[in-house]
């Protein structure tokens, strides 16, 4: 092992009038063995890194390059001299400054004046912000948990468990960036880094089946650090996980329009998730004006809110503002609901329902924490539906980059609710922002979208429900595998709480 480096000083550019940094210096690591830098796993490559550049300054001090190489050449010549040295303390000599070699490598590179490493980390987090960015092949990827890890995975989203011939869905990493920044791909799921942000506080997620899915990737993540405790409020429609040794708490509710509703055949109030498939089949009474009160009071006693909807909309359901009707969704022709529509398609009824809950949660008396709306993701039926025969076969990504593929076409509907979902979230913002600071939430929006849409092969397919199971509903192409594509959604989520 050895080590040769490289220094420059380069020219102050007169187009800038800020100083140099200091001079730029290149390490070239050669290890028996590695053919790139890429074969190094222990060392940082991500440059930019806040915590090396601040620590940089602090090595050159304590390090000469010059003394560093000298002192390798008098070990050599020592060790070639000295055929008496024991290989204990050969060893102990190598070790020594292969350490020193890789920990002055991996504090971070020097940036030259305008080389704008910044700028280009902050660009990578942009675009992780945006859901910028492409699926890219590691071939030793493997999953954070298994169903053999983690208890809480459940049938439908278990792949797993039944059968599906390939891992290879496992074999993808999210590389953000749009339009050449230099971005790496994500690595595993940071659990320790998360509850160390996390400690003392606790996080509910609202929404439907989708969002349990998240909940069980979250709670299976973590749970590879420390084993979480389980219990149901049944009266409050809550479960709950909690790592006492970290001090933080994950809650779930479950409820497929974030807005008061009933079915209308159904009990005077809303039914728990015992009965979706009665309410899936409908018809519900939405009442687009009205936020939840079951999971808003339940939002004041945590620190962020993780809300998503959007499939259930598309059920059948009379929609009313103000204890009025004022429109209809496949509602058999009821005249009178349909008279004076005013709320005319799913999305429209979805627009009206994020303006409420996200002007609601701004405003909420108790509720000083954040708010995340995660956006709508996509299905990817072909060949048919839900019920009529739809399938995904597809086996790996799409990615755009390669002969020219093209990302597939979202569905008429989902592209209004993912539109209407930005549009309602950026107006909440502004209004906001306008209020002068007097609202006490904070609104962050978690854009997975476009990520989800490039992955056809994340979802079970024929690997998930049972036959006969879920009334018809054996092709799954909504929900998504666990392990799988939908654990990305943890590196957002845990961005978002590090930038906030």
């Amino acid at each position: 092992m050895y080590a040769r480096a490289l220094t420059c000083s380069p020219r102050p550019d007169p187009s800038t009038t800020s100083p140099p940094l200091s001079p730029a210096v290149d390490f070239h690591i050669c290890v028996s063995g590695a053919r790139s830098i890429g074969d190094l796993p222990l060392l940082t490559r991500r440059h930019g890194d806040a915590t090396g550049e601040a620590s940089s300054v602090t090595v050159m001090k304590r390090l000469s390059i010059r003394g560093l190489l000298a002192g390798a050449r008098r070990t050599r010549h020592a060790v070639a001299a000295k055929a008496t040295t024991s290989v204990p303390a050969l060893v102990a000599l190598l070790f020594f400054f292969a350490a020193a070699t890789f920990s002055v490598f991996s504090l971070g590179s020097f940036r030259s004046p305008g080389a704008g490493a910044g700028d280009c980390a902050a660009a990578c987090d942009a675009a992780l912000a945006r859901g910028r960015g492409e699926w890219v092949r590691d071939a030793g990827a493997a999953p954070y948990y298994t169903n053999a890890t983690c208890g809480f995975i459940q049938d439908y989203q278990n792949c797993m468990k039944h059968g599906r011939p390939s891992m290879e869905f496992l074999r993808w990493r999210w590389r953000p960036g749009a339009g050449g920044e230099g971005c790496e791909p994500l690595g595993p799921f940071d659990a320790a880094r998360f509850f160390r942000l996390v400690r003392g506080r606790s996080m509910l997620f609202v929404g439907d089946s989708l969002a349990s899915s998240h909940v069980t990737s979250l709670v299976c993540a973590l749970s590879q650090v420390e084993a979480p405790a389980r219990s149901r409020d049944a009266a409050a429609g809550l479960e709950r996980w909690r790592f006492p040794a970290h001090g933080f708490a994950v809650a779930y509710f479950w409820t497929p329009f974030q807005v008061r509703w009933r079915l209308m055949r159904g009990p005077p109030e809303a039914v728990g998730p015992e009965r979706q498939g009665e309410v899936f089949a409908g018809p519900s009474d939405l009442h687009l004006d009205e936020p939840d009160e079951r999971w808003t009071s339940a939002a004041k006693s945590h620190d962020y809110v993780v809300l998503s909807a959007s499939h259930w909309f598309a059920r059948p359901a009379v929609y009313y503002q103000h204890g009025r009707v004022v429109g209809c969704h496949d509602c058999g022709g009821d005249d009178n609901a349909t008279a004076a529509a005013i709320v005319k398609k799913p999305e429209h009824a979805q627009r009206a329902a994020f303006r409420a809950v996200l002007g609601a949660l701004a405003r909420l008396d108790g509720f000083n924490g954040t708010a995340i709306l995660r956006t709508v993701a996509p299905t990817h039926y072909e060949n048919g539906g839900w019920f009529d025969g739809g399938e995904c076969t597809a086996t790996r990504p799409v990615n755009e980059s390669e002969d020219g593929a093209a990302a597939p076409e979202m569905a008429a509907t989902e592209a209004e609710f993912y539109r209407a979902q930005v549009e309602e979230f950026a107006a909440a913002a502004a209004a906001r922002r306008g209020n002068g600071g007097g609202a006490r939430a904070r609104l962050r929006l978690m854009d997975v979208t476009r990520m989800m849409l490039l992955r056809p092969d994340g979802h079970p397919d024929r690997h998930g429900h049972g036959g006969g199971e879920h009334d018809g509903f054996e092709i799954d192409c909504l929900h998504w595998c666990l392990p799988g594509a939908i654990d990305v959604w943890n590196d957002l989520l845990l961005h978002i709480i590090a930038s906030s």
